[in-house]
Order: C-alpha cells, then sequence, then structure tokens
C-alpha cells in the first residue's frame, strides 16, 4: 500500500488510485463490490460503479469515499485528496464529472 499511496501519480489520479489498490488486494471489480456492499449495508454497489470510478467518469460523495477507504485499506484522506486533485483538474479543463453522494 505504501507504495501506491507514495506515489504521486496514483494520488492525483483516484480511478488509478481505486483500480492499483484493487489489483494489489487481488480483487475484481466485482469482489471489490460485494465488500463494498458489506461494509455498506446497500446491496446496490455495482462493480459498473466501481468501474465509473476507475475510468474517472464519476467521483464518489464522503460515504461511498470511507467505504472504499475500508475496503481498500487506504486513508480517507488520500482518497479524499485525489477525489480533489480530480476536481480541480476538471475545472482547469472546463470538463464535468458526476459526484455520487
Amino acid at each position: 500500500m505504501q507504495q501506491i499511496i507514495s506515489s504521486t501519480a496514483a494520488v492525483n489520479d483516484f480511478g488509478a488510485l481505486v483500480a492499483n489498490r484493487r489489483r494489489t488486494l487481488g480483487l475484481s471489480q466485482r469482489d471489490l463490490a460485494e465488500r463494498a456492499c458489506s461494509v455498506s449495508g446497500r446491496a446496490t454497489i455495482t462493480r459498473h460503479e466501481l468501474s465509473r470510478y476507475e475510468r474517472g467518469v464519476r467521483l464518489p460523495g464522503g460515504p461511498m469515499m470511507a467505504v472504499l477507504a475500508e475496503v481498500l485499506d487506504v486513508p480517507v484522506a488520500v482518497l479524499a485528496g485525489a477525489v480533489t486533485a480530480a476536481q480541480e483538474r476538471r475545472r482547469r479543463h472546463g470538463r464535468t464529472v458526476t459526484r455520487a453522494s
């Protein structure tokens, strides 16, 4: 985990951070979705939603960020910093992103 967290590129790219950490843990997107459902108590977190995060189509809100932090064993602050960096990049480039709650 330290290698992923200390990598500036990964920390500044939320999707890459999630994907790299998931792979390091040996999880598929479906496995990660199942774990996220278990931790959150929601049965509606799908591998499709996680794919959108990894591809940068969507960014998680606070509650989902906390779930991902727990499941991926990454500090919430690291994920929050990556989300903020992604939002700033999009603002600079005039792109929008859907932010999930």
